[in-house]
């Protein structure tokens, strides 16, 4: 791909954004829920498509990929809106009395998403799905290995109603991604291998590019003498061998209490020679072949060559191919130390809980382990302690597919998280904003600069931070009586404690022009006197929009608040022969109609000490 093809793609992608943030959190989510009810009446053919091109059983095509991608979209669909609304910040009363504070959260713009191979479908949609929630528009490169996958992904956006060029699906070669990162995306997301993982974040620094990162993993679980063994030796089991072991949070290195080691090992042996290995429909896992089964077969020679037992298979020439275990690995093994994608598991016994958790955070990977016990508290500590992004406790790889919680790496394992709330806010930037108390002439801190408000205020920064115990506690106490007294001494007195009151207007289909809005605190002029009303103003609606947001402030009392959609820009309501309003009109309480004008009584309302949302809904008079 040539940097000016790479450009052309994300001039389409950053041209499309504006319209696709501006159709608010709802509308998108309702393009969202049609993606996902087409892929869940899909679903069989999906997991075909990405077993014939992965290798992988059907059902754990349909699980691991089409099912996690599910739930993560219904999630989505539900919070999404709640999640990216503005809200309220708290501050130091000291230096903002009287000051209101608002996190925002905006789109980053384009966002530039690399999918791996091993979940194709899965760790392809859930990026997208999570930008698109947020507000951006997606250039999705999929692994070269999954064409197909690819091809469903594009179809699929096209079926939901998709805007163009909000969705751009590739599936080129790797070497391809430089070009994509030069064309100066506004994030990026990659899943994959670290060395690949490391490459990106550097050409994405070059551009000051933020990225997230969910690199490969070294997943350790930890088996206590008091666990239940089965359960544990099944777990670990699926665990390191699910999907041929091409799982990122998959179990590399398993650590046992002494005590139960060999019995452990024993029956784990037995379990994974019962594995059902092969292409069919319903095979445990797939044989692994090509260069990567080479590279496995290299460093499990290796670690034997060095010492280490090997358990299973009992064939040797189907090293690096079927399921392995080891044991007596030496640590600095490539095999331990080093990433790989396959069937092989290491087993070692530890004495105690702090060798176990030596053994666990000795490698530079840490994305998820597991601990294997009855005992809460201790399942607890060693959870707490383990150097990884997520732990499971009595179980393994389901800990990603909760929608509610974040997932993600550190150290060599990446860094940043998505899924959950967590995911909706990397894929935005936060904007704060201080609505400050406009009633003073100025503020203390504002020229003249003087002597006396100088000592005065070193004075209080040693009461307020030099103190410790009962002196701390109370100038907590004393602390707001002395800045009253001292840092406001001088200055207007603050206004009359003010409300915050938002009010939703719901638009109708294809609304435009500003939108007239008309606060009242009395039945004088209203609903459109424009010279009584204590507040008025107009907002300009953005293409697209389905709901407009009025904040302000207000002293706590009784309202009534009118809204005209003012179509021709006249900037006042049109009304044909006989009075009636030719432009969409609403009113707070949503009056039912009658004739003329609502009364004020019919939509007044009382605004409280603590912040209101009321919504209006926009209707076209008959």
């Amino acid at each position: 791909m040539t940097s000016l093809a790479a450009e052309r793609i994300l001039a389409r992608a950053r041209e499309a954004q504006p319209g696709w943030a501006a159709l608010g959190a709802r509308q998108r989510r309702a393009i969202l829920r049609r993606l996902r009810r087409n892929i869940a009446l899909h679903c069989e053919s999906i997991a075909e498509a990405i077993a014939s091109e992965t290798g992988k059983p059907l059902l754990d095509a349909l699980s691991g990929d089409v099912l996690v991608t599910l739930e993560m979209i219904r999630y989505y669909e539900a919070r999404a809106p709640k999640i990216l609304r503005p809200r309220r910040v708290g501050k130091p009363a000291f230096f903002f009395r009287g000051a209101r504070f608002e996190t925002h959260f905006e789109p980053h713009g384009v966002a530039l998403i690399f999918g791996p191979s091993n979940y194709p479908f899965q760790l392809s949609m859930v990026p997208m799905v999570t930008a698109l929630a947020a507000g951006n528009t997606v250039v999705l490169k999929c692994s070269e290995r999954a064409p197909a996958t690819a091809a469903l992904i594009e179809r699929f956006c096209a079926e939901a109603g998709l805007p163009t060029h909000v969705v751009q699906v590739l599936h080129s070669g790797p070497e391809n991604s430089a070009a994509l990162i030069d064309a100066r995306p506004d994030i990026v997301f990659f899943t994959g291998s670290s060395n690949h993982g490391q490459a990106v974040a550097q050409r994405a620094a070059q551009h000051l590019i933020p990225s997230i990162l969910e690199l490969g993993g070294k997943d350790a679980s930890l088996v206590f003498a008091d666990c239940h063994l089965e359960r544990a030796v099944e777990g670990i089991a699926y665990g390191a061998f699910s999907n041929g072991g091409r799982v990122c949070v998959g179990v590399k290195r398993t650590y046992v209490e002494a005590s139960i080691y060999d019995v452990f090992l024993n029956r784990l042996e037995k379990r994974v020679a019962d594995l059902r290995v092969g292409a069919g429909p319903d095979a445990d896992l797939c044989p692994l072949s090509g260069e990567t089964a080479s590279i496995l077969r290299a460093q499990i020679e290796d670690a034997l060559a060095r010492g280490a037992t090997l358990h299973c298979p009992q064939d040797r020439s189907s090293i690096g191919s079927d399921p392995a275990v080891l044991s007596g690995v030496p640590a600095d093994a490539p095999i331990l130390a080093e990433e790989y994608f396959g069937p092989v598991l290491c087993v070692a016994p530890f004495r105690d809980e702090a060798h176990a958790l030596a053994l666990a955070n000795s490698s530079t990977f840490a994305l998820s382990g597991s601990v294997w016990t009855r005992n809460r508290a201790r399942a607890r500590r060693i959870a707490t302690q383990i150097s990884a992004g997520s732990c499971a406790v009595n179980d393994v790889i389901r800990v990603i597919a909760n929608p509610h919680a974040a997932f993600g790496g550190n150290r060599r394992s990446g860094y940043g998280r998505y899924h959950g709330p967590e995911g909706l806010r990397a894929f935005s930037r936060i904007r704060t904003i201080m609505f400050a108390n406009d009633e003073r002439p100025r503020e203390i801190n504002w020229f003249p600069f003087t002597s006396r408000i100088r000592r005065q205020l070193a004075w209080l920064l040693r009461f307020r931070h030099g103190q410790t115990g009962f002196a701390a506690l109370l100038n907590r106490m004393l602390m707001p009586v002395l800045l009253g007294a001292v840092l406001c001494a001088g200055l207007r007195a603050q206004s009359n404690a003010q409300t915050h009151l938002t009010v939703d207007v719901r638009l109708q289909q294809g609304a435009h022009g500003p939108l007239a809005y008309l606060i009242f605190d009395s039945p004088s002029g209203f609903p459109g006197d424009h010279g009584k009303a204590i507040r008025h103003g107009f907002l300009p609606i953005p293409a697209g929009a389905q709901d407009l947001h009025i904040d302000t402030d207000l002293p706590p009392g009784i309202y009534a608040v009118s809204v005209y959609e003012d179509l021709n820009g006249n900037h006042k309501l049109d009304r044909n022969i006989l009075g009636i309003p030719r432009e969409p009109v609403g009113a707070s309480n949503n009056p039912k109609g009658r004739i003329g004008p609502p009364r004020f009584s019919d939509c007044a309302f009382r605004l409280g000490a603590a912040a209101q949302t009321i919504t209006i809904t926009l209707v076209r008079p008959s």
